[in-house]
């Protein structure tokens, strides 16, 4: 049996031409709607991103994630669901945010169990710092939320305060280890397993 098109359900990197400002992306366009946008960064095998297309047809999602082999399984995983409100793109999330994104384009933004970086002359590595509250702030539309969920604390105490510090930003919860709800992406069930502590946070963009 050959393999579904995976066409409709990914997006291409926007190459940068040789003069003139980076390209963004039109959502109503490739959407061909105008439904609220969430997006995924690091969106693994796919496990929630999906499970949300499925749940709710009204919204329109976009998932980012490098590792090709978890984006092409998404990716099928998406067409074989004939998930219209889903695309995907593989790409570094900062080129991505930074480059790609149009002002005021999100309704909400998702960022569950990001690389912790863990060694201390790697922390600069890390995604959630002081320029991507920013870029967040840019990106998110009045009221559009941020969440946010690792098992390592010290990156936890980092999110936090990256968004707290951030003037456009305000800390809607902070739910940790049994106070945290449990959430279905494939880490955290790995991570829970393991007996591994969670740390989850939500922020409005006011």
């Amino acid at each position: 049996m050959p393999e579904r098109d995976l066409t409709p359900y990914v997006i291409p990197q926007l190459a940068k031409p040789d003069d003139g400002p980076h390209p963004r992306y039109d959502f109503a366009r490739i959407f061909g709607n105008d439904h609220p946008v969430e997006l995924e960064i690091g969106i693994g095998k796919g496990r929630f991103i999906i499970n949300q297309a499925m749940t709710r047809p009204d919204t329109n999602f976009i998932g980012i994630e490098w590792a090709n082999r978890y984006y092409l399984l998404a990716a099928r995983r998406a067409a074989g669901r004939s998930l219209h409100n889903l695309r995907l793109l593989r790409d570094d999330a900062a080129h991505t945010v930074r480059e790609s994104l149009p002002d005021r384009c999100l309704n909400a933004l998702h960022i569950y169990f990001p690389d912790p970086w863990p060694k201390t002359k790697h922390h600069k590595r890390r995604l959630v710092q002081p320029w991507f509250a920013r870029e967040a702030s840019r990106v998110l539309k009045p009221g559009a939320r941020v969440f946010l969920a690792t098992d390592h604390e010290d990156y936890a105490q980092q999110m936090e305060q990256v968004f707290k510090d951030d003037p456009d930003f305000a800390l809607i919860s902070r739910m940790i280890g049994e106070d945290a709800p449990e959430g279905i992406t494939n880490w955290e069930v790995k991570f829970r397993a393991e007996g591994r502590t969670m740390f989850k946070f939500e922020f409005a963009r006011k």
